[in-house]
């Protein structure tokens, strides 16, 4: 199982990346669920469910994994009229290079993920609790939830990313930020927190990009190559997962290349420039040769690391 944490400021959109590139996941014939890890149950609340038991409580030797999670279905007919006419319509009016994508989602093999149903797990009941998680009692729940899945997608939540032992676990950080300045500095803040904690930074996703935005301003801010973009549109939370709800939406194919790029990447550091991601086997303050780009070479690239490699001793 590869684990990914989605990171970054408050209000730069990390719960609706969270689950929406779960959605895409399956959709591209992945086993994906997505833990609920921040401590306002953003993502439960998004999808209106409740949790008897958590995360937190598993590793505490209380319940069981499965008890963790709930399985949430989701129906094109329970979605508001009113929001999803106003939805298409402001997407017929804004014809912008954003607006492209499919009208219909196609038919799920019989050997692939039910794509109308999320399973979503519980994560910490409350700060206290995340932060002194025992990181070895986490690996055998995680163990247990990679018996079920292939990707584990994290709402890391609110508060510092790199102190949650779920990131520190992760193969990957996805640091999610808008066009706006204030935004990008807190994605920067929390990308190269967890840079210097060992997580590997896959790059930005950058939300509600319009026209005009210049990625090469955001991914400067960040101090990351842009990973994903997401066009800004009208789209309400009663909507979400939009990946989903409208498959044919712009928002929809975007999650889509978004859950494509994350199932290519081949494990390089995301950061730009010399940056602790880069700085790693090797003499201290050395860094690992780069195009460029904040990539490695070809011939630097190795494993994409995370909890399950080191625990497998590879």
């Amino acid at each position: 199982m590869e684990l990914y944490a989605v990171a970054g400021g408050q209000g730069a959109g990390k719960t609706a990346t969270a689950l929406n590139l779960t959605v895409a996941l399956r959709e591209a014939g992945q086993y994906a669920a997505v833990l609920d890890a921040d401590l306002g149950g953003n993502v439960a609340s998004l999808l209106g469910v409740e949790f008897e038991a958590t995360l937190g409580d598993a590793v505490a030797g209380e319940v069981g994994v499965r008890e963790a999670m709930v399985e949430r279905e989701l129906s094109a007919d329970a979605l508001p009229e009113g929001d999803l006419e106003a939805y298409r319509e402001a997407l017929a009016v804004d014809r912008t290079q954003f607006r492209a994508g499919a009208d219909e989602r196609p038919p799920p093999a019989e050997d692939e993920p039910d794509v109308g149903m999320v399973p979503v797990v519980g994560g910490w009941r409350d700060r206290e609790d995340h932060l002194s998680t025992d990181p070895e009692a986490l690996s055998y729940a995680l163990g247990d939830l990679a018996m079920a899945y292939d990707v584990l997608v994290v709402d890391a939540g609110s508060g510092p990313a790199a102190e949650s032992p779920v990131v520190e676990a992760a193969d990957g950080v996805l640091a999610v930020t808008t066009p706006d300045p204030e935004t990008c500095e807190a994605a920067e803040a929390d990308a190269t927190a967890c840079a210097r904690e060992g997580a590997r930074v896959l790059g930005a996703v950058i939300n509600r990009a319009e026209e005009t935005t210049s990625i090469s301003e955001v991914t400067d801010r960040v101090g990351a190559k842009a990973f994903g973009v997401i066009p800004a549109d009208a789209r309400t939370p009663a909507l979400e997962p939009v990946a989903y709800s409208v498959p044919g939406s712009p928002a929809a194919g975007a999650y889509g290349r978004l859950a494509d790029a994350l199932l290519d990447w081949d494990g390089t550091s995301g950061l730009l420039g010399p940056t602790p991601a880069n700085q790693r086997d090797g003499p201290a303050g050395s860094d690992v040769a780069t195009d460029g780009d904040g990539s490695e070479r070809e011939e630097d690239a190795g494993d994409s690391g995370g909890f399950f490699s080191r625990l497998l001793g590879r």
